[in-house]
């Protein structure tokens, strides 16, 4: 799920372009966006994205979008954000807090050498593009980015997931750095010494007020649903036995694949999206312990081959099953 607050100016910038909000054509009511302490399912907001550019005929619209977008209202999230102390801390508050606005992607920052990658991964294997949304959301962590060091501030380089477009000129203008795409993740790539930097604005009180309060807003998430849980635990069951398909998933816990997939989108998820998550939980788990090894692990995850794991691995967290496990020893 991802917050109402996403969305907002989205149906203006829709209009402005001369079309009718669109809305029914994935399935949301209008309603849904009057309350901007709500959420929607994460793969709604993204076909939303995919289908306004569609319509308006902007093949940039998400990045536009994004441009457009005051990363403020956002509300706490970004606001403990801007006002943490240095531009590290501020990433790691963002990283930490990230689930209070959007539960189906993850922000992390990972370091290379001299380097850092403020990556920004979206984990929902439910929908076929997220060109629109991986581009929005890029372009507001830049722009949050920027409250904190100052609106000159470049990134060394940009990277996407998605492929190419035919023209990227207005993502080099945009972000003012090389773009490169069809990478392992989304990332701003940043130098090692910008990490350091204070934040000349920031409020310290203000920080610490907000860090409690999200502190409780973490502590307040529900804890994950019966069903889904259920079904999670049959999922790893079921990798340890071999490939995790559908079918033999729902067998284990007497259900028809049909009534499975049914339950799990009443829930807001879909069942790749569920199998690619306890996949990645316990990848990370697993690659703790060097009691087991890299072949080991990936046929505990119902894997036939290192090469999948180590595929999907990547696709999870922007790293390597081995340099992940050097990394966190």
């Amino acid at each position: 799920m991802i917050s109402v607050s996403a969305m907002t100016g989205l149906l203006e910038c829709i209009t402005a372009a001369g079309k009718d909000p669109i809305l029914r054509a994935v399935g949301l009511d209008r309603s849904v966006l009057g309350n901007p302490e709500g959420f929607v399912a994460s793969s709604v907001f993204t076909k939303l994205l995919e289908e306004a550019s569609r319509q308006t005929g902007d093949d940039y619209f998400g990045l536009h979008f994004g441009n457009r977008f005051n990363p403020k209202n956002i509300g706490p999230l970004a606001y403990v954000v801007i006002n943490s102390p240095t531009i590290l801390a501020g990433i790691e508050n963002g990283a930490r807090y990230f689930k209070v606005h959007n539960q189906a992607a993850v922000l992390s920052l990972d370091s290379e050498g001299q380097r850092f990658y403020l990556r920004y991964q979206v984990n929902d294997s439910s929908v076929d593009s997220a060109r629109q949304h991986n581009e929005y959301s890029m372009a507001i962590v830049l722009n949050t980015v920027r409250l904190m060091a100052g609106s000159d501030w470049r990134p060394h380089e940009v990277q996407f997931a998605h492929q190419s477009p035919a023209q990227i000129t207005e993502h080099a203008t945009n972000f003012g750095a090389p773009v490169l795409f069809g990478c392992a993740s989304n990332a701003l790539v940043i130098e090692q010494e910008f990490i350091q930097r204070q934040v000349p604005a920031a409020d310290s009180r203000l920080c610490q007020i907000l860090q409690r309060y999200l502190e409780q807003v973490l502590a307040d998430i529900p804890r994950e649903d019966a069903v889904v849980a259920s079904i999670r635990k049959a999922m790893a069951e079921t990798m340890r036995e071999g490939d995790p398909t559908i079918a033999r998933v729902a067998k284990k816990i007497a259900l028809s694949p049909r009534t499975l997939e049914r339950r799990l989108m009443e829930r807001g998820t879909r069942f790749k999206q569920l199998i690619d998550d306890t996949r990645r939980r316990f990848a990370i788990n697993y690659l703790k312990d060097n009691g087991h090894t890299l072949t080991q692990i990936a046929f505990l995850l119902g894997y036939s081959e290192v090469s999948a794991f180590n595929h999907a691995f990547k696709r999870w967290t922007g790293s390597t099953p081995l340099k992940y496990r050097q990394t966190k020893m």
